[in-house]
Formats: structure tokens, sequence, C-alpha cells
């Protein structure tokens, strides 16, 4: 099975360039990194990965419609394909809805803001773009006129969509290379029916695309430090709170009784009393924690679901994890 890793921009550059190359050396397929309005920029991880490496995939997971006009992305990554020898790979969502808002954008309500067709556009300008065509394009969201970009990538570039609507996902299987179906945290259920409609999509195009999904990964030799990790991570604790569906959760035995004082608590602000009403099944069914062996095993129920392409997203003890999950083990 192919094996990524992906990260959140709060590392620093130089340690995240040094990641990269041990991954590259450990044969892990891919190395992602997410976009984030307050953090480090993306574009710059990956320039400064691509020119530390020579064979690693190197992705975007994801930038947003928002922040980046689709001609800027589309040059971006053109660029960023060259410097990489065709190893870059633009990772694309809608963007964050608790972050997007703070820039003077509403996500909601849907039906005015038609997420959907938003992409769509996004997507059809990069493509446009990156044939070397004059772009002329009149849609709701962007415009380009009489625009032609100045250079042509060399080497076809991957595009992924990420989203967690049934319907991008049916539609981002008939135009992407692949799609990313979670952001860290999901079970192997819930995955498998956003696969389902991915399926969907892959029917009327006929043929099937990589199925990417991020996974929180917390791996220790003593798995109770590997699941306080995830128990102390603001990350998963906000997402358990906040956006983590019921149903997700209860074929692996956690109820939303269980979870109504931890959102109790973390309404309230009590975040050390949120993270110790963690449920221990929770950090079971949503994360890959505990020991190697233990990981093994779990990437193996994401692949049953229909993952073709795990991300671990390692926090906590990242050289054994690293070691641990390594494909040239």
């Amino acid at each position: 099975m192919k094996l990524g890793l992906g990260f959140n921009p709060v590392l620093g550059i130089k340690e995240s360039v040094e990641i990269a190359v041990t991954a590259e050396k450990l044969g892990f397929d891919s190395i992602w990194m997410h976009e984030s309005l307050f953090q480090r920029d993306v574009v710059t991880y990956l320039s400064a990965m691509a020119s530390a490496t020579g064979r690693i995939g190197l992705g975007s997971g994801v930038i947003n419609t928002f922040t980046r006009h689709p001609v800027t992305a589309a040059t971006t990554f053109a660029t960023l394909s060259e410097l990489s020898g065709g190893r870059t790979i633009l990772g694309l969502g809608l963007g964050s809805f608790p972050t997007i808002p703070l820039i003077g954008h509403a996500i909601f309500p849907v039906e005015k803001n038609r997420p959907l067709r938003r992409l769509k556009e996004y997507v059809r300008v990069v493509r446009m773009v990156w044939e070397g065509e004059r772009v002329d394009f009149d849609g709701e969201f962007f415009t380009v006129h009489n625009l032609t970009m100045g250079f042509k990538p060399s080497r076809q570039i991957p595009l992924f969509i990420a989203s967690l609507s049934p319907k991008t996902l049916a539609f981002a299987a008939t135009v992407a290379d692949g799609v990313m179906l979670s952001p860290a945290l999901n079970t192997p259920w819930g995955t498998g029916r956003m696969v389902e409609n991915v399926k969907k999509g892959e029917a009327k195009r006929g043929s099937g695309v990589e199925r990417a999904s991020y996974m929180l990964t917390s791996l220790d030799p003593d798995p109770r430090k590997a699941a306080q990790v995830v128990r102390d991570y603001y990350f998963f604790v906000y997402q358990l709170a906040e956006v983590v569906r019921p149903e997700v959760l209860g074929p692996y035995g956690v109820t939303e009784e269980q979870l109504t004082p931890l959102r109790e608590a973390w309404k309230r602000g009590d975040l050390p009393e949120a993270k110790r009403l963690v449920p221990d099944d929770a950090i079971e069914a949503l994360t890959v924690t505990g020991t190697g062996d233990h990981a093994v095993q779990r990437l193996a129920e994401y692949s049953k679901a229909g993952v073709t392409l795990p991300i671990a997203m390692p926090i906590g003890n990242l050289p054994y994890a690293m070691s641990e999950l390594a494909p040239s083990r």
C-alpha cells in the first residue's frame, strides 16, 4: 500500500524539509502540507522540499478557492511542477469554514454561496490555463479575459479535490485525479460512506481515481502515551466537540450521551475538562493510535473501506511513527 505523510504548517520550514528528506529515504509516497490562514505559507514549504528531495510527491493538502485566484494557483503549481520535476500535486478545497469568514468570505448559507459551483468554476479555469489556451471565462465567481500563461507545463499536474460533501465528492471523481476524503478525523465506517459518493462519480467517469485520506496518527511503544498525545491535542478535541457527526462513532460504541459532557465543557471554555472527558473509544475509532503493529491493522481497515492513499498525520513521537510506518521497513 502507498502511504503519504501529512502535516499542519506549525513546524518550521527547516525541520519540515528534514522530515521530507527522511520520508523520501524511508519510501513514503508523498508528503502533504495543510494550508492555514494564520500559519506559514504552504507554497514556500513545497518549494523548499522540492529543492531538497528528488523522488517523493509533494502535495498541498489543501489550498482553498477564496485566498488564491485560480489563475494564480495554476501558474504557481505549474512553477512548482517545473521546480520539482513533475512531483507537485495541487490539492484544492472550498475553504476552512472556521477561518475563511475571518477575512470577509461567508461560506454559509450554502444555498446563497453555492460552494460546488465555485469549485467547478475554479477547476475549469485552472485546467484551461494549464492547457496553454487563451482563457476567456465569465463565471458567477471568477472572470478571466484574454489571458494565456506565458509557459506551458511540460508534465501533467495531478489535481486532487477535498470535500466532505456527497455531491462534491461525486463531482470530484469526474474531473480530478484524486479525492481527499478527510481533513484528519474519520472512522473507517464514515470513510466508507464517503467512498460510496466517490464511486458514483467514478461510474459516471468510467474509471477510478486516487482516494486519499488524512488520518491523525499517534504512535509510541507505550499505547497509553500515544493516546494521551491525542487527548491533549487541541485540534482533536475541537473536532470531537464541534465537527464529528455522532453517526460515524455509533458503530464503535461511542454514544451521544458520552459526548454531551465533553461538548458542554468545550462550550464553556473548560478545555482541561473537555480533554479529560474524551472517550478512549473515540480516540481508537477516529485515529491511528498505539504501537506500530496496531497502526498497520488500522490502516488495513481504512484500505478495506476504500482508501487507496492513506496520509498519516503524525503527532507526538514522530521518529517512532515514521520508522514504524516506513514502506521500506
